[in-house]
């Protein structure tokens, strides 16, 4: 199992339930929300290393652009989570919009359960891998500041 913290935000509640089930048997900690407008209040957002945000969560609306909104106010709070977009009204110009706007990846529902896991799993590693940089980055940066 692995350590990682994972946070799924969706509107649908079966949505939520399914990735909860599928996520707890691979990751120590999986949480959902199902209002995006926690996101800003939610408690220590910045030590989740993935996150899933759907892309809609007003009925009848499926642009995108509240995913979009959601996922730069991510960015601000916590630069280094992957974060996974998920839509069901998915094209090449809505995936290229979100991959440009900082996220890791983009899945369309309904899902491919193997594929799901594999991205999360890679969206994962990619994130431990962006915090330890940035670690070590803050840790050089103290040590030059001793040494002067």
């Amino acid at each position: 199992m692995n350590p990682g913290k994972i946070l799924v935000i969706d509107d649908n509640k079966s949505v939520l339930s399914a990735l909860e089930i599928m996520l707890q048997s691979e990751y120590n900690t999986v949480d959902s929300i199902s209002n995006p407008n926690l996101i800003t209040s939610f408690p220590n957002i910045k030590t989740y290393d993935v996150i899933l945000l759907d892309m809609n969560f007003s009925a009848g609306i499926n642009s995108g652009n509240e995913g979009l909104f959601w996922l730069r106010k991510l960015k601000e709070l916590s630069p280094d989570t992957a974060v996974i977009m998920m839509t069901a009204y998915g094209d090449v110009e809505l995936v290229v919009k979100t991959l440009k706007k900082g996220a890791t990846d983009f899945i369309l529902k309904p899902w491919d359960n193997k594929k799901l896991l594999a991205t999360v799993e890679s969206a994962y590693k990619l994130s431990t891998s962006n915090k330890k940089v940035n670690l070590l980055k803050e840790n050089e940066k103290n040590l030059k500041n001793i040494i002067k």
